[in-house]
């Protein structure tokens, strides 16, 4: 399959699964289309999409964007607003290394990094076959990267990802998808 706007195809054709444990890298220049691929998976895509996309049946997909700007509230409010846990949610953010004192503020008036966290928590605390995250290294520090790559090396998720940071891909990618123009 392929993605274009109007005539313009943004990458040459590809074909790819994401097997159960495999941790699938999409790698690529800026605007070859990694992330309008997410948004295609994701049925946010407002382009043409050449050839098919399937998904399981009944597979329940958590993401984490790159735009999360409409995260807002408390984090009580946010964790009902999304189905989640509240304990599991709140727990996860206190292992992304989000204060205790800050658990108490809305979502906000929270920095980008724990912004990025309350984000992160999010598709965490959500039961899924499929996370796809979409340069989730944004605004951690090198310690929390490394908390995420020890998480995604134990429990070995399903995960489709893009990132640029070459030392992630390295140590979680089981496959990398290299997404390139049709010259």
């Amino acid at each position: 399959m392929t993605l274009s706007f109007s005539d313009h195809q943004l990458f040459a054709p590809l074909n790819f699964t994401v097997k159960q444990n495999e941790q699938v890298a999409l790698s690529g220049r800026n605007g070859t289309g990694k992330s309008s691929l997410i948004q295609a998976i994701c049925h946010q895509f407002s382009g043409n999409i050449n050839g098919t996309i399937e998904l399981a049946s009944n597979i329940t997909v958590s993401t984490v964007r790159q735009d999360y700007s409409d995260n807002s509230g408390s984090l009580t409010e946010f964790a009902k607003a999304n189905h989640l846990e509240l304990e599991t949610f709140l727990n996860i953010l206190r292992k992304l290394g989000v204060p205790r004192s800050i658990l108490h503020n809305r979502i906000e008036t929270m920095s980008m990094g724990q912004q990025k966290k309350v984000e992160l928590a999010r598709s965490l605390a959500t039961p899924a076959h499929l996370y796809i995250w979409d340069e989730p290294l944004n605004y951690l520090d090198t310690y929390n990267q490394e908390q995420l790559i020890d998480l995604i090396q134990t429990y070995q998720p399903p995960l489709l990802f893009v990132e640029h940071d070459h030392h992630f891909i390295e140590q979680v990618s089981s496959k990398v998808i290299c997404l390139n123009k049709d010259e």
